[in-house]
């Protein structure tokens, strides 16, 4: 009796550990998906989109349009990229990640947006935006042992509403 539960700890100990080296493998491979958007933005381009988000995906951008697929998605990224955004350094602030399964996750990714001039990078005297801090909701799912990006939204943070959160204020 006492082998049995002798075994039957160890097992549970090392499926403990195998699950743990899994979550990190699998967070270590989001954030490498995540990486390969950034570095699409910063060559300013998108054409290996496929790679890392799926066929169907979607993406809901900061003011509120909404692409249904990867060739609008892409579309859509590679235009602004090619426009207003030229040129324009989006630096990786943070990255948390929340499994839902062992094949869908989402990640919490914080960056920070350098100035750009919409609609097309030309500076008009009243038309600057970003120089903030961007947040993005992704939703990803494990294909193929590969995380791809299904589902996106990105916020600008707003400095001066984010004092206003009612939540900083609660008891917890």
């Amino acid at each position: 009796m006492k082998k049995l539960l002798f075994i039957l700890l160890v097992l549970g100990g090392t499926t403990a550990t195998i699950k743990a080296q899994n979550r990190s493998a699998d967070e270590a491979a989001i954030k490498q998906t995540l990486g390969r958007f950034g570095n699409s933005w910063a060559k300013g381009d998108f054409s290996d989109m496929k790679e890392y988000m799926t066929p169907d995906c979607h993406w809901i951008n900061v003011v509120g349009m909404h692409w249904h697929n990867l060739k609008e998605v892409q579309f859509a990224h590679q235009a602004f990229i090619g426009s207003a955004l030229k040129g324009v350094e989006a630096k990786e602030l943070s990255i948390t990640i929340r499994f839902i399964t062992k094949e869908v996750a989402i990640a919490y990714w914080l960056t920070h947006v350098g100035a750009f001039y919409p609609p097309d990078g030309v500076n008009r005297g009243g038309n600057k935006q970003g120089d903030k801090d961007n947040i993005a909701t992704v939703v990803l799912v494990k294909q193929k042992d590969q995380w791809l990006i299904t589902s996106a939204q990105n916020s600008d943070v707003i400095a001066q509403a984010a004092a206003s959160d009612p939540v900083l204020h609660m008891n917890k």
